[in-house]
């Protein structure tokens, strides 16, 4: 009972549009209440929450979200879609595919869905309108390709993860490697399908000497993931090293290989990656309050001895987590998705046996799905917000995607292969 009032009450709250962190505090609060805590207990909350927010892992957090504020300006993802549009754009879906490419490679530097899609989107979709594609397919396909940034390293919502379960950043940024890429092949594939079955147009083949040109133009920002996740597996960097090391080489970027980056934007990129900080940081620090009410409450025991009770398979619990996600990604956002899930799913596969980093790709890609489904879609909104489409129109061009996603994140959560064997390596 009190386990179903407090899930009720964090939706009814957000739906609302209470902040996730407020809507945590509340939760938190109430829930100790009604499980009738000891009031001296509260006096203990500051010290749960600083010590929540106070660990190494999160430490590389501003430094990702600085590195995306830095790449919005830095001219990034002009010269990463021109390096695939003239090695694909002959292709039947050339466009749509490189920008599927430029998504994968933004989404190895920012780790962020938005950031992804609207870097992408604000250059391809003018090429895509020119060649005849359809506005909202060309929408919905940025707005997945978008949705990689949270599972190809690095990953936010993978550092999140880590900070929570206490489990290796590195491992989970290597087991996200080949989910990332096979979700993104997919992407590709599909794309191509309905390219060729609607008659797009492609553009004229490019000669050599244009792909070496757009490949020179690349070359600078090819490097940015290089730095990130080549430093971070060979051991030269922890997380928080590879962001900070990234951000300064995609400042120089900006500033002196694009000149895209004028010395006067740097006040309110400052100002933007420390807002986007703190609240993460709040949110992060409600949750440490959550998890201690959980705990409290004993009600991670109790749904584990009820879910072990009702379901004797790990495969039915896992499609059941699976479920579970992407019906809550089309309500919430999946920070706070992650943060209140965790306390509960994370025993449960600890009970099992399950791995939990495998869990932790699991989660990410459900997790992912939710930035493609209204009502609450963030891409969707992203694009609309860059085109004008309405998001309805954008969302029913990304149900393929939709599905994809979720086909991907059922054979991750059976196949331990797909995010367990780079992890083995790396970690």
């Amino acid at each position: 009972m009190v386990m179903f009032a407090i899930f009720a009450g964090v939706l009814l709250l957000l739906l609302l549009g209470v902040t996730t962190a407020v809507t945590m505090g509340f939760a938190s609060i109430a829930t100790f209440l009604m499980a009738g805590g000891d009031m001296a207990r509260l006096f203990l909350v500051p010290q749960r929450m600083f010590s929540q927010v106070s660990g190494i892992t999160l430490m590389s957090i501003p430094f990702f979200l600085l590195m995306g504020n830095l790449m919005s300006v830095g001219g990034i993802s002009q010269s990463l879609f021109g390096f695939g549009r003239v090695c694909l754009g002959h292709r039947a879906g050339g466009l749509s595919n490189a920008a599927i490419v430029a998504c994968i490679v933004m989404a190895a530097m920012s780790g962020s869905a938005a950031a992804c899609a609207a870097g992408i989107g604000m250059i391809a979709i003018a090429e895509m309108t020119k060649s005849g594609y359809n506005r909202a397919f060309s929408c919905a396909t940025i707005a997945a390709g978008g949705a990689l940034g949270p599972i190809i390293p690095p990953s936010i919502t993978l550092i999140l993860f880590a900070g929570l379960t206490q489990t290796s950043v590195n491992a989970l940024f290597a087991a996200g490697t080949v989910p990332g890429l096979l979700l993104g092949l997919a992407f590709m594939l599909w794309s191509s399908y309905v390219c060729k079955k609607e008659g797009y147009t492609v553009t004229p083949k490019a000669t050599w000497s244009e792909r070496w040109q757009g490949f020179k133009d690349a070359f600078w920002s090819l490097l940015t993931p290089v730095i990130v996740i080549g430093g971070m597996f060979a051991g030269l960097f922890t997380a928080t090293e590879a962001a900070a090391v990234a951000s300064f080489y995609v400042f120089i970027l900006g500033l002196f290989v694009f000149k895209t980056l004028r010395l006067k934007d740097i006040p309110s990129i400052l100002w933007n990656t420390v807002e986007q900080t703190a609240k993460v940081m709040f949110v992060i620090a409600t949750a440490g309050f959550f998890q201690y009410v959980l705990l409290y409450t004993r009600i991670p025991q109790q749904t584990i001895a009820f879910v072990s009770t009702t379901f004797s398979s790990v495969a039915v619990i896992l499609l059941i987590i699976i479920v579970i996600l992407v019906i809550m990604g089309c309500f919430m956002e999946g920070t706070a998705i992650l943060l209140i899930t965790v306390p509960i799913f994370v025993p449960i596969a600890k009970s099992f046996n399950y791995d939990l980093i495998q869990l932790g790709i699991v989660m990410c890609i459900a997790l992912a799905v939710g930035v493609l489904t209204p009502p609450v879609g963030l891409n969707l909104y992203v694009m609309a917000s860059i085109t004008g489409e309405k998001v309805m129109e954008i969302a029913k061009h990304s149900v393929g995607y939709v599905v994809i996603m979720i086909l991907v994140a059922i054979a991750v959560a059976f196949i331990p292969g797909l995010s367990l064997g780079l992890a083995g390596i790396v970690g």
